[in-house]
């Protein structure tokens, strides 16, 4: 469905963004379903809750941040500039 906000993205960042990367759904999502992203407070994967869950740490492995779409590989830090495409909080939000 984040095909649209997909190829939004992708004309304004150096790489392509695909609808399957994290950075379009949260795009959609803030779009599509106003009161869930009014409720969001972290992006995690599935894998990256539990360790949260289980260590009280929020944090995201080098590559599984890349495929967010999000990501400087180069600085291996979140680009803020990319994620306030999404939303200007968003960053806030990302581990």
């Amino acid at each position: 469905e984040s095909a649209e906000e997909a190829a939004e993205l992708s004309k304004s960042l150096p790489v392509p963004i695909v609808a399957s990367f994290t950075a379009s759904k949260l795009l959609w999502l803030k779009r599509h379903e106003a009161a869930a992203w009014a409720r969001l407070a972290h992006v995690a994967l599935p894998h990256d809750y539990l360790n949260y869950v289980l260590t009280g740490e929020l944090v995201m492995e080098g590559s599984d941040a890349s495929g967010i779409g999000l990501l400087d590989v180069g600085a291996r830090a979140w680009d803020a500039s990319a994620a306030r495409l999404v939303d200007a909080e968003l960053l806030d939000k990302l581990p």
